[in-house]
């Protein structure tokens, strides 16, 4: 059995050349063996600028290689699924950007063509892989806040470019929802270690997408999420997890060398972490997983259940109705 896998990268994507491609270099089990690009010039300078073997002027072309065992798809949402699609019946395994898909329909058109074809789908989401989201999910797990009460995620940035930034495309997929909300309502899930089962939600619009969305999620049991995301306010990337005794607080969920800190009654304390580079974790375990016939720890389906709250959270903002989630 080989001991490495090949990877093409479908796009030069800030996110791909950025993250993704830099990370997957230190990775002992991971080769980047080609990129692709609708525009050929473009692949080959990033392909020269990264040490990449291979140059592809349309993703096709990469597709066809014999030589490319999977595929990393940083392309727009409104594209994951197509070319997730292609590259499942091209017999590739799968890291696709989040979110997985734009809707749930997409999401499951994915995932059966990922077993249909014998590969392995993912969703890049790696801000769970940071330490401080596990130390979270793992004190809520041990109880040491009491009974959860209510969590809250918050993303929030600024675009500098609302003519341009394929973020706040209504054609690709784009809105603060799918682009940031993705990730607090998968930090809330994870947190939590379960599913909402209803969601209420308002949005502000501009330029044909949601600038701004806040959402209320309601979980089995007694205790609330909260979410808040934009693309027109400073930056914040937090989650806080109020419990009857006590709160747990993840200042910044991306930092994977920040702090949490857990506050039960008048003591505190401070947990703190230096994790490793969570895109180089998160690609050596999916080539693990392929290498070794391995089930993923956050499977398609993870990104389904996700993708479905996504789609709760909109309709609801559109109909200012409660939404059932439905997967």
């Amino acid at each position: 059995m080989a001991d490495i896998v090949r990877y093409g990268v479908l796009s030069t994507a800030g996110i791909a050349v950025n993250r993704h491609v830099p990370s997957a270099q230190g990775a002992d089990n991971t080769e980047i063996a080609a990129i692709a690009s609708r525009d050929l010039v473009k692949a080959e300078k990033w392909a020269a600028e990264l040490g990449i073997a291979r140059a592809y002027g349309s993703y096709e072309e990469l597709l066809n290689d014999p030589d490319i065992d999977a595929v990393i798809n940083p392309l727009p949402n409104s594209m994951h699924c197509e070319w997730t699609v292609r590259a499942a019946q091209a017999g590739k395994h799968i890291l696709c950007e989040k979110p997985l898909a734009v809707t749930v329909a997409e999401a499951r058109e994915m995932i059966g063509a990922a077993r249909a074809n014998g590969v392995l789908l993912i969703e890049g989401f790696t801000h769970r892989l940071n330490p401080q989201l596990q130390c979270a999910r793992r004190l809520v797990q041990q109880g040491e806040i009491g009974e959860v009460k209510v969590a809250r995620a918050e993303l929030t940035f600024t675009i500098r470019d609302w003519e341009e930034d394929v973020r706040v495309k209504p054609e690709l997929g784009g809105g603060a929802l799918l682009d940031a909300g993705c990730y607090c309502v998968s930090a809330l899930r994870f947190a939590l270690n379960a599913e909402p089962v209803a969601v209420q939600a308002f949005h502000h619009m501009r330029n044909g997408v949601d600038a701004t969305t806040t959402g209320v999620l309601r979980f089995a049991g007694d205790h609330l999420g909260y979410i808040a995301t934009g693309m027109e306010a400073p930056f914040r990337c937090v989650l806080e997890v109020m419990g009857s005794h006590g709160v747990i607080t993840v200042p910044n969920m991306f930092d994977d060398r920040a702090d949490v800190r857990i506050a039960i009654g008048n003591d505190e304390r401070v947990e703190q972490f230096s994790g490793p580079d969570r895109f180089q974790v998160q690609i050596e375990r999916f080539s693990n997983c392929i290498l070794e016939g391995k089930t993923p720890e956050f499977p398609a389906v993870d990104g389904l259940k996700n993708v479905a709250v996504l789609e709760a959270l909109r309709e609801s903002a559109d109909t200012g109705q409660l939404v059932e989630v439905q997967t």
